[in-house]
């Protein structure tokens, strides 16, 4: 890669970690973000870099391992000796999503100029599954599309040690990337390379039985792996795949926006065989937020369809006229541009470019004035879209009907209620601790702190 190819790739890279850290940081500031899910890594992750149980009392479990099997969550610890909190997750997520443009940009490179593998690499950090996940919160997933890069990377250099870790790297990372490492198999089973084929597909079965059948419900309170239930209804009646896999109709929107960002170019590459393992993860669940494009199931999936992406453009233009070879691509690489950067519409980056991104709410101004006033070892039942500005702390939970006794209860009129449908529930909710021992410590400009009268 020449010097001026490694200048641009660091631009590009350092563009969008910046516009994605601007974006999470902002809108946590002004209370977008919530308990779910920040406040909970933020909480398991402080637990974590104090080297404790990696509990959260906000979800409600004693070890959040059992939850989901996701021990690549222990690499956002070190960060927290350097600077705990969530301002330090969402830049790590953000940087995080901006490296993995560069084995995006160095696969396409192997296939195309320099200019359109910068483009396929631009289009990569636009494409709207990376940047659901920087708007929604931090979730393991930060370490998806980097991990997922690199093993496509590495399995077609064919540098086997890399692609080995960044396998085990994946399994990792969340129990639904398991079943990937299984779609790599196939891929190296049809490439010829059958013995690693087959090691990956074995390999991803029993760590998918180990992590399911025993790592999880060892941790978990109640001994099991509870989104078992997700799958009931294609588990009873398997005849039914086929009209799960397209109805509702939201899940071929999904499919059809998974492509239509690179303008379906990964559909001629082999590498496009990947995405079947999240079909049938995520379109079988009975889990309405899978099938959409609203979070940050995604993720993973980015670095698959840009790179099927540029190999599938290369092989295109390998068919195509010598002499118009270069428009071609030329063309292709500029639609792919275009189309990530407005696909499916309201797009969270575009964000950073308006000026009231940045600008700072009053009530988002008092409530940082206010929280300050909360002792760090108190215990708190909060509004969601307030947990996560005081998640550093041993016991706080969501201010709801379960919510336990605790030394402060905070919640804001001006902010997003949910999982609320809206803020007269929690209203009603504060009246009942002023009726059962607590006390009026704040109550102003929509804010409302309580504290209990206990010694």
């Amino acid at each position: 890669m020449s010097r001026s190819e490694r200048r641009a790739l660091g631009v590009v890279v350092g563009f969008f970690g910046v516009a994605y850290g601007l974006y999470g940081l902002f809108r946590h500031w002004n209370f977008g973000s919530s308990a779910f899910d920040l406040g909970i890594f933020d909480q398991v992750v402080w637990h974590l870099s104090r080297f404790e149980t990696p509990s959260s009392s906000i979800r409600g479990f004693s070890n959040f391992l059992g939850d989901h099997f996701f021990p690549v969550i222990v690499l956002f610890a070190p960060f927290y000796w350097i600077w705990p909190g969530p301002d330090t997750l969402i830049m790590v997520q953000a940087f995080g999503s901006a490296v993995s443009i560069v084995p995006v940009y160095l696969f396409a490179r192997r296939r195309l100029p320099p200019g359109a593998a910068l483009g396929i690499a631009v289009a990569y950090g636009c494409f709207w599954g990376i940047q659901r996940a920087i708007a929604f919160d931090v979730h393991e997933t930060a370490f998806s599309p980097l991990v997922v890069a690199i093993a496509l990377l590495a399995m077609d250099r064919r540098q086997w040690p890399l692609f080995w870790t960044a396998v085990v790297a994946m399994m990792f990372i969340k129990e639904d990337h398991i079943p990937l490492v299984a779609g790599l198999g196939l891929l190296l089973v049809i490439q010829g390379e059958t013995r690693k084929g087959v090691i990956a597909i074995v390999g991803s079965a029993c760590a998918l039985a180990v992590a399911l059948g025993v790592i999880v419900p060892a941790f978990n309170d109640l001994g099991g792996y509870e989104y078992t239930s997700s799958y009931l209804g294609v588990l009873t009646d398997l005849q039914r795949i086929p009209i799960l896999l397209v109805s509702p109709p939201v899940k071929i929107q999904t499919a059809f926006l998974w492509f239509a960002p690179f303008v379906f170019l990964s559909l001629a590459s082999p590498l496009a065989i990947l995405v079947l393992p999240f079909v049938l993860i995520r379109f079988l669940s009975d889990t309405p937020t899978h099938w959409g494009t609203a979070f940050h199931y995604s993720a993973p999936l980015a670095p698959i369809i840009a790179m099927s992406a540029a190999d599938g453009l290369a092989r295109i233009a390998q068919r195509w006229k010598p002499k118009g070879r270069r428009s071609l691509v030329a063309w292709a690489v500029a639609a792919c541009v275009l189309c990530s950067a407005i696909l499916p519409g309201r797009q969270p980056l575009w964000r950073v470019f308006a000026p009231d991104h940045y600008r700072a709410r009053e009530s988002s101004q008092l409530g940082r004035e206010l929280l300050a006033m909360i002792p760090d070892g108190a215990s708190v039942v909060a509004q969601a879209a307030v947990v996560p500005h005081l998640s550093l702390r041993d016991r706080i939970y969501v201010l709801d009907d379960r919510a336990p006794d605790a030394d402060y209860v905070l919640a804001c009129a001006s902010l997003s209620p949910w999982p609320a449908d809206a803020f007269d529930e929690l209203r009603r909710l504060l009246e009942q601790r002023k009726a059962s021992g607590y006390e009026v410590m704040v109550e102003r400009e929509g804010w409302t702190i309580l504290r209990h009268r206990r010694p």
